[in-house]
């Protein structure tokens, strides 16, 4: 998500930050603990690496929020906090792991200055490889065209409706017109390669097409062995692009990452040495592919049909395109519609439901492993009631794309665990803001309530009225030690972001805290529309984190 060093994000962020310089300069000074809870989207993403991006992204907000003339700046270490395993938790012992965020004049293990641990809710693994391309096909036109909700819609204005259909179409017929192109090409080499076979065979070309196994057979055995041959050097040279394309994306990364260390350090040794390891196995992927062209050129000159170049075209290009069009079908099943599918199938005789209940457990384990954390000597000198006095004095959630709703029902999930009797209170309310970004909760929403009968819209109304009383867009409700008045929930965007939207539908019929209804829904989400600067139809939705206007909104909450 992130493709820019430590000290690219500072030069970004600094006239952003500038700003309120001496407010975080005063703030920062005081010696509470602040943690940011963090879920990622839908992507093959590895674990800690959205943990890293957001943790990179806050340390160069607060570096740059240092005054001109100061000589502390952030730093980050790993933190393994203690975690309370009293009767009242059930013994749930989920022991997180960290990144610490603190002043360099500090001591990180026992600091005298505000630190931020940051944690991830990690839960890729569990929706990947569950499903095909026929399921999602057939659940998004289900969803699209045979919904059974007569309700159920994205609320959104008419131009961003607009544009979100216009990308995703232009996306589609340029898939199209890719495909249509590929297997032209495809279809014109087999009948250059059909015609050619019916003049070497001596046999009528209709004959030949009509009965092709019986014809072909007839072929001496090295005619074969070119085939095979030619189908392998498409599979190496299909290898190769790919190949490139990673090491493009690696060289990028290293260079921003070696651009933050010392050189001569370990990291710069262990990375010259990767990199050598690397060219050494292109080098023998190259010598592979010259292996198998020389043997074919070998083959052909032996052979009594020498095949012609036209053919030999077609079957290495038809072998590049269809490896390459797998590829992206199963990135596009497996990693986007597959996620979404996952995550909104309601049916619990599904599988997909276990999978949705999973992954929000996961996250949930993972937010009440932070929410369970104490100060380690009190641990030691077994003081019971001590040891219940949570370690945060702040808890942030974070949420981007598909993350927002797995925060969202994480929460709600939660605060069904304290009304059970089964978590604390006290807990709760350390849990102080959420902030979604790119999110995916309004689409969601419809997925969700699109194959559900009508009367989706009096469900809606009693979830609002459950969980609308925890959500605050006051941002005053941060100025008190809990969350009394409220969870603020605040929502970053942009226009040309496909996957995003403004937050409408979300509202409550009650205040904060309590059941008594008002005389009109309240909006419980601020929304903050970015601007954006890339070309139309850029693929912004990764842009956030890096983007100096969206933490120009987030910076002073998860600082304040």
């Amino acid at each position: 998500m992130i493709a820019l060093s430590q000290k690219d994000l500072v030069s970004k962020l600094k006239p952003v930050a500038k700003a309120e310089a001496h407010l975080r300069a005063l703030s920062a000074s005081d010696a509470r603990k602040v943690a940011v809870f963090a879920i990622h989207g839908i992507s093959p993403i590895q674990r800690y690496a959205f943990q890293d991006q957001v943790a990179l992204a806050l340390q160069s907000y607060l570096n740059a929020s240092q005054p001109a003339n100061s000589t502390i700046s952030w730093k980050s270490i790993v933190h393994w906090p203690t975690v309370a395993t009293d009767s009242s938790d059930e013994g749930i012992a989920v022991r997180p792991s960290a990144l610490r965020l603190y002043q360099s004049n500090d001591d990180p293990d026992e600091p005298q200055h505000r630190v931020y641990d940051i944690y991830e809710g990690y839960w890729s693994p569990l929706s990947k490889g569950k499903t095909n391309i026929a399921s999602a096909a057939k659940w998004l036109l289900n969803a699209t065209f045979l919904a059974n909700s007569s309700t159920a819609n994205v609320p959104c204005s008419p131009a961003k409706l607009a544009f979100d259909l216009l990308y995703v179409a232009s996306l589609l017929v340029a898939a199209f017109f890719v495909c249509a192109f590929a297997f032209w090409c495809g279809y014109e080499a087999w009948q250059a390669l059909v015609a050619g076979l019916a003049v070497k065979l001596d046999v009528k070309f209709v004959d030949l097409v009509q009965n092709p196994f019986q014809t072909l057979f007839k072929f001496p055995r090295l005619v074969y062995l070119e085939c095979f041959l030619y189908l392998a050097i498409g599979y190496a040279a299909a290898q190769i692009v790919t190949a490139l394309n990673a090491a493009r994306k690696r060289i990028g990364r290293r260079r921003k990452l070696r651009a933050d260390v010392t050189k001569g350090g370990h990291f710069d040794t262990a990375t010259i040495d990767t990199h050598k390891f690397h060219l050494l196995m292109f080098a023998i992927l190259l010598v592979v592919l010259g292996a198998l062209v020389a043997l074919a050129w070998f083959v052909a000159s032996r052979s009594d049909f020498p095949m012609e170049w036209v053919y030999v075209a077609g079957i290495v290009g038809f072998v590049a395109f269809l490896q390459a069009a797998r590829s992206i079908a199963d990135f596009a099943v497996e990693n986007v519609l597959g996620d979404v599918q996952i995550y909104t199938t309601h049916d619990a005789n599904s599988n997909y439901y276990i999978v949705r209940g999973a992954i929000i457990a996961a996250v949930a384990a993972a937010l009440r492993g932070v929410l369970n954390a104490v100060a380690e000597p009190d641990v030691r000198e077994k003081q019971p009631e001590a040891v219940k006095a949570p370690y945060y004095d702040a808890v942030h959630i974070v949420g981007h794309s598909l993350g927002s709703t797995i925060a969202m029902d994480t929460l709600i999930l939660l605060r069904q665990l304290i009304e059970e009797g089964s978590l604390a209170d006290r807990q709760w309310k350390r849990i102080r803001s959420i902030t979604t970004f790119g999110t995916a909760l309004e689409k969601t929403r419809f997925f969700f309530d699109v194959r559900q009968p009508s009367l989706n819209a009096a469900q809606d109304q009693w979830a609002n009225d459950v969980y609308g009383r925890f959500f605050t867009k006051d941002l005053t409700a941060l100025n008190g030690s809990t969350n009394a008045n409220g969870i603020y929930w605040s929502n970053h965007w942009y226009f040309r972001d496909v996957v995003s939207n403004a937050i409408v539908s979300y509202q409550s019929d009650c205040g904060v805290g309590d059941f008594r209804f008002g005389s009109s829904p309240r909006a419980i989400c601020e929304n903050h529309q970015i601007p954006h600067k890339r070309f139309l139809f850029a693929w912004v939705h990764s842009d956030y984190l890096a983007d100096p206007l969206f933490w120009q909104h987030v910076g002073p909450v998860v600082t304040r």
